[in-house]
C-alpha cells in the first residue's frame, strides 16, 4: 500500500473510531516522533503516521493496523476523559521542568533530593497513562471497537515504553536512598 493510501486509511480509522465512541475530538497529522498524542491544551489528537507504522512493527506480538490505530485512539481519548486532572497537574509539571532544566540529568542522578523530581514526574506520567488505559478499556467494552487480545497487546507495549525508563530511574533512586540512609546511620 502506498504511503498516501496508508495515511488516508489511518485518518479514516481515527475518524471512524471517534465517531463510533461519540467523542467529537479534532485530530491532525504531524511529525512528532510519538505515534499518537492527545494535546489537552489545544484539545486535539495528533497522529504521526510514520512513527505509528514503525511502532506497530516494533511490537513483540504485532496487531493489525486497524486494531493498533483504534486502540491508540481509544487510549488518547482516555486522556481526553481525564482532561481536568491533566490541567490540574500543569503548575507542578512546570515547576518540575524548571528545576530539571537548571540541573542536568547526570547531576540529578547523584543527588537524592534532586532526583526525587525525576521519580515524581515518572509517577505522574504513569498514573496518567494507567488512567487513560482504564478509560479506554471502558470505552472499548461499551462500544466494542477492538478485540480484547489486540487491545491488551497495544496497552502492554504502550505501558512498557514508560516502565523501562521509570525502572532505570527507580534503581538509581533506590541506590541514592541507600547511600543517604548509610550516611545517616554512620553519624
Amino acid at each position: 500500500m502506498s504511503k498516501r493510501l496508508k495515511k488516508k486509511k489511518i485518518k479514516a480509522l481515527a475518524a471512524e473510531t471517534l465517531r463510533n465512541i461519540q467523542i467529537p475530538l479534532d485530530f491532525h497529522l504531524e511529525k512528532t516522533n510519538v505515534n499518537m498524542i492527545y494535546d489537552f491544551i489545544q484539545n486535539k489528537l495528533i497522529i504521526d503516521v510514520e512513527r505509528l507504522k514503525k511502532a506497530r512493527k516494533e511490537m513483540r506480538m504485532p496487531v493489525t493496523l486497524e486494531a493498533y490505530v483504534r486502540a491508540l485512539v481509544l487510549h488518547e481519548t482516555g486522556h481526553y476523559m481525564d482532561r481536568d486532572a491533566l490541567w490540574e497537574s500543569v503548575p507542578r509539571t512546570i515547576e518540575i521542568h524548571k528545576k530539571k532544566r537548571e540541573v542536568p540529568y547526570f547531576e540529578r542522578a547523584k543527588d537524592l533530593k534532586l532526583f526525587q523530581l525525576d521519580i515524581e514526574e515518572h509517577e505522574m506520567d504513569y498514573t496518567f497513562e494507567e488512567t487513560a488505559w482504564r478509560n479506554a478499556a471502558m470505552l472499548n467494552e461499551k462500544y466494542g471497537i477492538v478485540d480484547k487480545e489486540s487491545f491488551e497487546s497495544v496497552k502492554f507495549e504502550s505501558l512498557l515504553s514508560y516502565t523501562a525508563v521509570y525502572n532505570r530511574d527507580l534503581l538509581i533512586y533506590q541506590k541514592l536512598l541507600k547511600e543517604d540512609t548509610g550516611k545517616h546511620l554512620a553519624v
